[in-house]
């Protein structure tokens, strides 16, 4: 998982944590305003209850003292501002029982539902009695004497204190339900607290924890670097930016101890170079001498056995094969010199060929023109040498190759090079099998997309693999004496490594042997086109 995305992870984490705060907050809102809107409703009730009663009592009360003034003298009753101050009172008692209704909770509507519709009975006889009182005496005692003295009792002694006690009841229940929720939200809150910070604090933990072991990875690394340790290889597993920065930096340091052997290579070769350039030109000027006179002793000794055979009747005939032998093995040992010396100049030669490396200029070429042209020139130039010598040539060549900026006549001498060693194993292994082998050498091309691919084979006895790990080695041939300098696998290794690419050879014993060589895509280049086309 990438660096972007734990951080985008994260951020989420913390917004649900934050979104998951909000939510308790709104919920402990919502359920701490209804624990505070039952506890004020039971308050409500239980302070109309207790008005209801006092106004109860009082006009109980009052009727109480009216019919005990109408037993002891008769009195004219009251007048209309009295009535309408009593129905007053009881129209305030049927706004509150009206009110308390309202704020009834369902469990409680019943009891308040009857209280009501007793309450309706004892003001209809109330109103009655004080309707009746001082005019009809009579029927104002009897009202109050049947009826509204019982209905008090019931009301008054019975269902008001039964009210009473069912809100008291409620009212101790609404404020231990509010305290109960207030302590539920608090700890709430503080334990959504406690695991947003928990959550949030292990969040941050692990995500710094993974940066800073990726990033000290990376320092330690490029410490290492520093101190010249170009082995170093950092390993940090995933898919995120350090991972592939961590990539990205093993390809860099592989790169940088390829340059650095390259550089190696490059300071041996050129130490080579020198060494071998002052060896070939010490050895150039004696070598020729050599040379030169054993090509002078040669007409020597010709003039000098023209003269003894015109003296043969002076000489012993014994005397005289002596001597013929004698010329015959001088003759010999000077054809032997300069055989052997016109070899050595050859290997000197060679030398100091290969102490000049590359020697080409850049430019654009057709590289499948180029293999081609040097496998048929290797054949040919075997066959000049050889009239006998035969292979059959096969091409693979990639026609969708573009020309590529290479040194084309130095690129040319390594598949000339490995092209003459091919048909030199192949004819080899044709003239031990004789008619039973077709001998055959093998040219292909390929575009692999990053780098092109030069393939040349042979079927003859192929390389062992001990002879393989040195047949890159300056000097070093398996060819007869005489046949190779063993400098030319060599020259041809410096010269793929000069154009940044690779040569390596695969082989079966007795089967085949195979060069391969490969050359960076990098090397075809746009701008090299438009310039060679302005030159």
């Amino acid at each position: 998982m990438t660096i972007r995305r734990r951080l985008a992870l994260s951020l989420l984490v913390v917004l649900l944590l934050f979104a998951a705060n909000l939510v308790i907050y709104f919920w402990g809102n919502q359920r701490r305003e209804s624990s505070v809107e039952a506890l004020r409703r039971a308050v409500a009730r239980q302070a109309l209850i207790s008005s209801l009663n006092q106004n109860l009592n009082d006009i109980q009360k009052q009727v109480t003292l009216l019919s005990q003034v109408a037993a002891e003298t008769p009195s004219t009753g009251a007048n209309p501002s009295e009535v309408s101050g009593f129905n007053d009172q009881l129209e305030n008692l049927e706004r509150d029982i009206a009110n308390l209704r309202n704020l009834a909770e369902p469990d409680s509507r019943a009891n308040i539902a009857a209280f009501a519709e007793a309450y309706e009975t004892l003001d209809a006889s109330w109103r009655v009695f004080y309707g009746n009182f001082g005019r009809n005496q009579t029927k104002a005692i009897t009202e109050l004497v049947i009826r509204a003295e019982p209905l008090a009792q019931n009301v008054i002694r019975e269902r008001l204190p039964q009210l009473q006690k069912d809100e008291s009841a409620r009212g101790d229940t609404a404020t231990e339900n509010f305290y109960r929720v207030a302590r539920l939200i608090d700890r709430t809150a503080v334990l959504i607290f406690v695991m947003s910070a928990v959550v949030a604090i292990g969040v941050a933990v692990v995500l710094s924890r993974q940066l800073t072991h990726g990033l000290n990875r990376l320092k330690e690394g490029a410490a290492s670097i520093g101190s010249g340790n170009l082995d170093q290889r950092i390993d940090i597993q995933g898919g995120d930016e350090l991972s592939d920065l961590a990539k990205s930096f093993n390809e860099m340091t592989g790169q940088l101890r390829n340059a650095q052997e390259q550089l190696v290579v490059q300071q041996k070769l050129a130490s080579l170079g020198s060494l071998t350039a002052g060896i070939a030109h010490e050895i150039k000027n004696p070598l020729n001498f050599v040379t030169n006179f054993a090509e002078v002793s040669v007409g020597l000794l010709e003039e000098l056995q023209d003269s003894i055979k015109d003296q043969t009747a002076r000489l012993d005939s014994r005397e005289f094969e002596n001597i013929e032998g004698l010329f015959g093995d001088l003759q010999q040992n000077v054809a032997k010199i300069r055989e052997h010396g016109k070899r050595a100049d050859g290997i000197v030669r060679n030398m100091l060929m290969h102490s000049r490396g590359q020697s080409g200029g850049r430019q654009m070429t057709n590289l499948n023109s180029l293999v081609s042209e040097h496998v048929k020139l290797a054949y040919h130039g075997m066959r000049a040498q050889n009239p006998n010598f035969n292979v059959a040539i096969q091409e693979d060549l990639d026609s969708s190759l573009e020309p590529v900026s290479i040194a084309a006549q130095d690129l040319g001498r390594v598949f000339l090079n490995i092209a003459n060693n091919a048909c030199y194993a192949a004819y080899q292994k044709k003239k031990r099998l004789q008619d039973g082998f077709c001998p055959v050498v093998a040219a292909k091309t390929r575009d692999l997309g990053s780098s092109l691919e030069i393939r040349i084979r042979d079927n003859g006895d192929g390389v062992p693999e001990p002879i393989k790990r040195r047949i890159f080695e300056p000097f070093f041939t398996t060819k007869p004496a005489g046949s190779g300098t063993g400098l030319g696998l060599s020259m041809s290794h410096e010269i793929v490594q000069q154009h940044k690419g690779a040569i390596r050879v695969e082989s079966e014993p007795g089967e085949y042997a195979e060069f391969i060589i490969t050359l960076p895509k990098n090397e075809i280049s746009t701008r090299s086109i438009q310039c060679l086309s302005k030159s």
